[in-house]
């Protein structure tokens, strides 16, 4: 990619904990805002394109999670996974310690300390960071796609702690609490069949907690084998772009 950040997008800071955490906005300012969290590796191209899309309709913010933002690499950020404790990419059983400052970062520049609605879209492995930030009443719409944290090397792990890993949303006792008192909330989840990187254990264990009437689950066949990434580049699926916006923009307003 030439040029960073794109055209439209607006670079900023937050900081949180003694850190600074950049972020991108784009979009109308007077738009609906939806925080958009990148999948691994980082914040890419075709990330950039699936922004856009959004940004027709909404106020978009994009936090840099993990990566090289424009050019991230799949060594680069597998490195920074496995040392930034603020990840917790391969933990389960608890919430990242990523997710306080992309609170933060939601309160004071999505919402902008106010009581309107907002969105949240999660993939890869920042999917339950969507449930996680969804506890906020101010999130009426959260989108949690192909789910892949906590990540495992599955081929190792005895058969009871693999079926433990699969289901694990990467959530606290407190933010499960708080989920489930979010009667107001609804949620749209997709993934592939057969994707190796999202266990269908982990989006029913999603709607296990929150109820069909609150989540409900997308199955696509898969364009390619192993196909994983459904709203960004090559793979992604029309239809769940699609449905995304209509749901983000029923939602919202």
């Amino acid at each position: 990619m030439t040029g960073w950040p794109p055209a439209g997008w607006e670079q900023h800071e937050v900081p949180h904990g003694g850190h600074r955490h950049a972020y991108y906005v784009l979009g109308d300012s007077d738009a609906p805002g939806v925080l958009l969290l990148h999948e691994f590796p980082g914040v890419n191209a075709a990330l950039v394109r699936f922004a856009g899309e959004l940004a027709e309709r909404f106020r978009v913010t994009v936090p840099s999670i993990v990566g090289r933002d424009g050019r991230p690499s799949t060594p680069g950020t597998v490195a920074r996974l496995c040392v930034r404790r603020e990840v917790h990419f391969f933990r389960t059983g608890r919430t990242s310690p990523a997710v306080p400052w992309l609170r933060t970062l939601f309160d004071e520049v999505v919402a902008r300390g106010e009581d309107r609605p907002c969105g949240v879209v999660g993939m890869c492995m920042t999917g339950g960071f969507a449930l996680a930030l969804a506890v906020d009443p101010r999130v009426r719409a959260a989108v949690v796609a192909q789910p892949a944290a906590p990540a495992a090397a599955v081929g190792r792990l005895p058969f009871a702690d693999r079926r433990h890993w699969a289901a694990d949303l990467g959530l606290g006792e407190d933010d499960r609490a708080a989920l489930c008192a979010r009667t107001d909330l609804r949620v749209r989840g997709y993934r592939y069949d057969g994707d190796p990187l999202s266990p269908p254990e982990r989006l029913q264990a999603a709607e296990d907690l929150l109820g069909a009437d609150r989540l409900h689950v997308t199955t696509f066949d898969p364009p390619v084998p192993k196909a994983h990434s459904t709203l960004t580049g090559e793979e992604r699926h029309p239809g769940a772009v699609a449905e995304v916006v209509a749901f983000l923009t029923e939602r919202l307003g």
